[in-house]
């Protein structure tokens, strides 16, 4: 099948099959064109939405970043990082153990993220008194207070706040402007979710990722990053690397940065191919499939 036949054939899918109706987006990029721009449910190419955990992969982006602005190291500890807010049994966790979420923190109970989002205020701290539940760097847990954890070390690192370190260091160069990122109720951006970005913004980051940009995006760090580190688990079931997931899409490396309700940047290096599908929250049905599974009939594709 042709590349823009299989395009076609997941458009229809989209617009025919109850199943896929919570999507909202289908961008595919190949060799730098733009090959489909699809929006559904009344929404716009350019019209920002939650990206939920994409989030983590814009993180990431930004601890590569600062990598290379030589503030942080992969290796750095939360003790070196948050000084003594950190409870003995945390300060040896380091900044590469929280971006492959091997960071061993119980993240159940009242530590669950939902649980912890309800509290008016101290949520850093609530998530750094959570007790080991595994020694560091030993298992795949996913974990999203971890990731906020981690927004808060950076921040430390940088001595700065973070969407202003973003906005001059990634949205900008990349021509991102309307975004939108929340905070919790001491100021610290989400590290973990609600990012909100249009589907034409989640093209223009899967496109850094597929030609790193000096200044940008460390070419040895995005390498780093989409490797995997472990076989990862839930919820993607997929290996992952520094809050990136990696795979194999109809036999080509892939790389892939996911999110709630069927938001998913594909990055596929070999064929030189970006998808973006995103979906509606609220739109979900029982059953409900994300686009991403339409994908690999496109990658197989573009490779043909």
């Amino acid at each position: 099948m042709r590349l823009h036949d299989a395009i076609a054939a997941a458009d229809g899918t989209i617009r025919t099959d109850p199943r896929y109706s919570a999507t909202e987006h289908l961008v595919v990029a190949h060799r730098g064109d733009v090959l489909a721009g699809h929006a559904y449910r009344d929404r716009r190419l350019d019209e920002p939405g939650d990206v939920f955990s994409v989030t983590k992969s814009v993180l990431s982006t930004l601890v590569g970043r600062a990598v290379a602005d030589g503030v942080i190291e992969p290796g750095s500890t939360l003790g070196d990082l948050l000084g003594a807010r950190v409870p003995p049994a945390r300060r040896e966790v380091t900044v590469r153990h929280l971006l492959t979420m091997s960071g061993g923190a119980e993240h159940t109970g009242r530590f669950d993220i939902d649980e912890v989002m309800a509290l008016p205020g101290g949520w850093l701290d609530v998530l750094l008194s959570a007790p080991l539940a595994h020694a560091p760097g030993t298992r795949f847990v996913y974990d999203n207070g971890a990731v906020h954890v981690l927004a808060a070390a950076l921040r430390e690192a940088l001595g700065r706040d973070l969407q202003e370190y973003a906005t001059e260091r990634l949205f900008g160069p990349l021509g991102i402007t309307g975004w939108t990122w929340p905070r919790d109720p001491d100021g610290l951006s989400y590290g973990f979710g609600h990012l909100r970005l249009s589907a034409l913004d989640l093209l223009r980051f899967g496109e850094l990722w597929l030609d790193p940009v000096p200044g940008v995006l460390d070419p040895a760090y995005a390498a780093e990053a989409t490797t995997a580190h472990g076989p990862g688990g839930p919820p993607e079931n997929l290996p992952y690397g520094y809050l990136w997931w990696t795979t194999a899409i109809a036999g080509h490396r892939a790389f892939v940065a996911g999110g709630y309700a069927g938001q998913h940047v594909v990055v596929v290096p070999d064929l030189r191919l970006v998808t973006v599908t995103t979906g509606s929250e609220t739109a979900l049905v029982p059953g409900w499939r994300p686009a991403f599974a339409l994908v690999p009939a496109i990658v197989a594709a573009a490779s043909g």
